[in-house]
């Protein structure tokens, strides 16, 4: 009995010290991608970083290019995880699209190794894994468009197209993200793009002069 218990305890603290070395590098790894390119990152340099054999790193990942996307991968993974859980909360729809906007520029913020492959590789994402990218794009579409529908259910959102309005709130989200996610104070940009949706995207009031331009 104590030889199975014993046993257990090892299988355990050696799946532990896997899952340890994993995170080890991907986060190594996410240091080195964040301040060179994909191309120009070598695996020797991530092996010499950690003080460890090239061929260890090949214990966890098959190739460089498996790797990268294992850091985007359990980056996505991670802020959906949370990004879901403020769904799910039962609140009125303004609300939870300004914690939800919180909750993105907070996350990269805390992340900007992350933000920083994004905004420079953006290009070689879409090119080389149109496929990743594109699943994890459109996860976030749906979870804006549900934000939207049920404003719009509520009468806070005057919307005619949620789709095109997730879109829309997509790319300004986005963009500010690159731009302006490095400053401390992530709570001010949110609120700023949250008064930018909110009183020019979802509820804004267009003459029919303006509407020939």
């Amino acid at each position: 009995m104590a030889k199975a218990v014993r046993k257990s305890v090892a299988i355990k603290n050696k799946s532990i010290k896997k899952l340890s070395k994993k995170e080890d590098i991907i986060k190594a790894a996410a240091r080195l991608f964040s301040e060179k390119s994909f191309h120009d990152v070598k695996m020797d340099e991530i092996a010499e970083e950690l003080g460890i054999a090239k061929g260890t790193i090949y214990l966890y990942f098959k190739s460089k290019e498996k790797l990268y996307l294992e850091i985007l991968e359990e980056s996505y993974e991670a802020i959906e995880a949370l990004l879901e859980k403020e769904i799910a909360i039962d609140e009125p729809s303004t609300l939870k699209l300004k914690r939800v906007l919180g909750i993105i520029f907070g996350f990269y913020r805390r992340n900007l190794d992350v933000l920083k492959i994004l905004s420079r590789d953006e290009t070689h994402l879409i090119k080389e894994h149109f496929e990743f990218t594109e699943h994890w794009r459109l996860r976030r579409l749906k979870l804006y468009e549900k934000i939207l529908e049920k404003g719009i259910k509520e009468g806070s959102f005057s919307v005619q197209n949620p789709k095109l309005t997730s879109l829309i709130i997509f790319g300004l989200v986005r963009s500010v993200m690159f731009f302006y996610s490095t400053q401390k104070n992530t709570s001010d940009i949110a609120e700023e793009v949250f008064n930018v949706i909110t009183n020019g995207i979802l509820n804004s009031k267009v003459s029919d002069y303006e509407k020939n331009f």
